[in-house]
């Protein structure tokens, strides 16, 4: 199996970004997604059944959208949107 050659418009695959709009879009929906993931969570919990499988998504969103939030604040300190 070869490696990839170059993506369209000369970018790397290693070192290619999102545009800046994009990572702020999926940053939101995942921002909204933990939200809502914790509000399951406290439903869960008042009405006495096991969280544990909605704590664990909860905290993949979480990850998800705190390394969306920093790699968009990254591009656009960088000049990239």
């Amino acid at each position: 199996m070869s490696l990839p050659g170059p993506l369209p418009g000369g970018k790397q695959g290693a070192g290619y970004r999102p545009p800046a709009r994009l990572l702020r879009v999926l940053a939101v929906v995942f921002s909204v997604a933990t939200g809502l993931s914790l509000v399951i969570v406290g439903l869960d919990l008042f009405i006495g059944r096991p969280a544990a499988g909605d704590l664990f998504i909860a905290a993949l969103n979480t990850v998800a959208a705190v390394v969306l939030w920093r790699w968009d604040k990254a591009s656009r300190r960088a000049g990239a949107g």
